[in-house]
């Protein structure tokens, strides 16, 4: 008797619970939860098409542009920025590396996203560096022009 006016007060308590009103999720609207850090968007997948130093980029200024390396993260080799960016033409905004295929020793791509600042020209230099040293198996200059 008392275990069934135990489970019986149980059962009240849950359906008491479970009427009562649901708290209303706040809305965010755009704002980031973090507005000092950049946000993040989704690199796209598939076969990239490598950037060519040879060619120029033109962008419109306030634009993001990408330059796409191919890139192998299980060798001592990674891609990074070798001379200093002109921050009043060109930005840094992130870096993504997109596989090849879904395996974790899949070769790939680094996806490099730069915003376009103000009119002008510049370069920028990527440099394929052995591990933490100078080193560099590669370099390779892209010329960008900003309108």
């Amino acid at each position: 008797m008392k275990r069934s006016l135990t489970l019986l007060l149980i059962a009240a308590a849950l359906l008491l619970a479970a009427c009562g009103k649901a708290t209303p999720t706040p809305d965010l609207g755009e704002q980031p939860l973090f507005p000092d850090l950049p946000v993040l968007k989704p690199t796209a997948t598939g076969p990239m098409e490598v950037s060519d130093p040879a060619q120029p980029i033109e962008v419109n200024a306030g634009e993001e542009f990408t330059i796409i390396v191919e890139a192998n993260p299980n060798t001592e080799l990674h891609w990074e920025v070798a001379v200093a960016l002109d921050t009043l033409v060109v930005d840094y905004v992130w870096k993504d590396f997109v596989a090849k295929i879904k395996s974790p020793a899949s070769i790939g791509w680094d996806v490099w996203t730069f915003k376009a600042i103000a009119p002008g020209t510049t370069t920028i230099t990527l440099g394929y560096y052995r591990g933490f040293t100078e080193d560099t198996a590669k370099m390779a200059v892209f010329t960008i022009i900003v309108k």
